[in-house]
């Protein structure tokens, strides 16, 4: 029998299609979809890359721009940007001869032989100005001694935001006002500390400690009221040291066999409690200073004594919180020059300092390596800094920095003397 004659068939079965990647609305495969590199290996590049790189980097295309403002990746590359240390700086506040408030940028490890300067912020019709602090590049300036203008400030995008004061602060019964920068990492959200020292009232020794504290949440663009579990006074106008994101102030409290006993203060943003720690059991009679730092990721005091035999010698006490007391000791020099003052220290320990003729060093315990620079026009110890890194942080309702006619509103210090 001979076989059946196939019949035309209807061709059902549809020409396959190459495989395509599933949708997905992720920020950074929107980013990449063009790009031959793994995903993880660009980020990785993108992070290490400097500031003003990746603000040109976000002219690209719009999904470049959404990616490299997101705040996972300014928080990767704020992360990678800390641990290099070629990126360490140090942020530097001088006042010059017209009483003008100068801001420089120091970068420890750069062969340039002096700072940078910066487009200062602040508004010139202030006389005073105070260097707050520095937390993951953002510079907080205010004015002493009612903190009557707060700004806060990153140099690296040259955006700034003017902060208002919370209401009911101008009181006739205010002494001073102490401001304090700190960062809250759980919520990722920047703060100031505000603390309001009272005048005296009463012969009790406790009345003569009477203060109350407002911080401002960057993320809420509002102040609120902290409790304080102790009373305490607070001497200078700003925090003494920021350590990890935590602001130290030297602080008196009421102690029942001294009357009165120093403290290092530190607000602990993540309970919005105030703490002390005590300080140093140190013999100041033979030194010349001491100065408060940020050493390696602790707190630590610098203190260095003079002597006709040697050349400087700086001693470094680190307190251990562990075990709540200073504990770790570390002695370096000799140092080449005389220091009339120390400053501050870099996040990897060289230490900023300043010689009784005005010029400014830098010496690295390790090496013993010295590197002298001056500012321009700055008058001798007038000097404030910080340790400063570069950042992409950007908060809401910054303005780009226009510069000022500081001419308009200068004064000169002959006009401030008075005949």
């Amino acid at each position: 029998m001979p076989p059946k004659r196939k019949g035309r068939q209807n061709n059902t079965h549809k020409p396959t299609k190459p495989d395509t990647p599933p949708p997905t609305n992720n920020v950074v495969s929107g980013a990449m979809s063009d790009c031959k590199l793994p995903e993880d290996l660009l980020l990785c590049i993108l992070t290490r890359l400097p500031v003003k790189t990746i603000q040109r980097f976000k002219c690209v295309c719009k999904p470049w721009l959404k990616l490299l403002s997101t705040p996972k990746f300014v928080k990767m590359h704020r992360e990678q940007t800390t641990k290099n240390p070629q990126n360490h700086s140090l942020i530097i506040h001088s006042i010059d001869e017209v009483y003008y408030h100068n801001m420089s940028l120091l970068n420890i490890n750069s062969t340039a032989e002096q700072p940078i300067n910066l487009v200062n912020p602040f508004p010139v019709i202030f006389k005073d100005m105070d260097l707050v602090g520095c937390v993951n590049g953002l510079v907080c300036l205010s004015c002493p001694p009612f903190a009557q203008m707060i700004v806060l400030w990153n140099p690296a995008l040259n955006l700034s935001k003017g902060i208002r004061q919370p209401e009911g602060v101008i009181d006739e019964n205010i002494d001073r006002i102490s401001l304090g920068l700190c960062y809250d990492e759980r919520n990722d959200d920047y703060k100031i500390v505000m603390i309001t020292c009272l005048k005296p009232d009463g012969y009790s020794p406790k009345n003569f400690l009477r203060a109350y504290a407002e911080v401002y949440s960057a993320n809420l663009d509002s102040w609120k009221r902290v409790r304080l579990s102790f009373q305490f006074s607070i001497t200078p106008t700003r925090n003494n040291v920021i350590v990890k994101g935590r602001p130290y102030w030297t602080a008196i409290i009421y102690d029942p066999v001294k009357m009165f006993r120093e403290v290092m203060l530190w607000y602990d943003v993540e309970n919005e409690v105030f703490r002390h720690v005590p300080v140093p059991d140190y013999n100041m009679d033979c030194t010349k200073g001491g100065r408060f730092v940020e050493w390696k990721g602790s707190l630590a005091i610098l203190v260095y004594s003079p002597t006709r035999e040697r050349d400087d010698f700086v001693d470094v006490v680190v307190y251990d919180e562990g075990k709540g007391r200073w504990d770790t000791k570390s002695c370096h020099g000799p140092i080449g020059l005389k220091m009339e003052r120390h400053m501050q220290c870099s996040k990897d320990g060289v230490i900023l300092a300043e010689t009784p003729e005005g010029t400014l060093f830098l010496y690295d315990p390790v090496t013993n390596a010295i590197k002298e620079f001056r500012i321009a026009e700055a008058m001798k110890t007038s000097y404030e800094a910080f340790s400063y890194t570069e950042s992409l942080v950007s908060l809401k309702g910054m303005e780009k920095v226009k510069e000022q006619d500081k001419d308009k509103f200068c004064i000169k210090m002959e006009d401030l003397v008075i005949n």
